[in-house]
């Protein structure tokens, strides 16, 4: 008897170290979430300009906006001074800009400083 002749209930699954160990989930955030596209989200949910989401994809934070022209833009939410994380809300709105609060470093909603 062959796996493919067992019924799906007595099929094994992987091994429990495939679930907890740090280096295969790393391995995992890199293939999956750092090599492709992936979605977060749809453009309904930022009906305006200045409207903007944060995600967490794999390791990083990510920051998606509509910018003034209309647009969805993605980038990663950090700034580029000092690495602090841009936004800490899961979601809101600005104005005209997003600003790091370490050294008021401002970036616009396209992601442009």
């Amino acid at each position: 008897m062959t796996m493919m002749d067992l019924p799906p209930s007595l099929i094994s699954t992987l091994p429990g170290e495939y679930y907890t160990d740090p280096a295969i989930f790393a391995e995992e955030q890199e293939r999956v979430f750092e090599a492709m596209w992936f979605c977060v989200a749809r453009a309904s949910e930022l009906a305006k300009p200045g409207q903007f989401r944060t995600y967490q994809v794999g390791r990083e934070s990510v920051l998606v906006s509509r910018s003034r022209d209309g647009s969805i833009k993605a980038f990663l939410n950090i700034c580029r001074h000092r690495g602090a994380r841009l936004c800490t809300e899961e979601s809101g709105e600005v104005k005209r800009a997003f600003q790091c609060p370490y050294h008021a470093w401002t970036y616009g909603l396209d992601g442009k400083l």
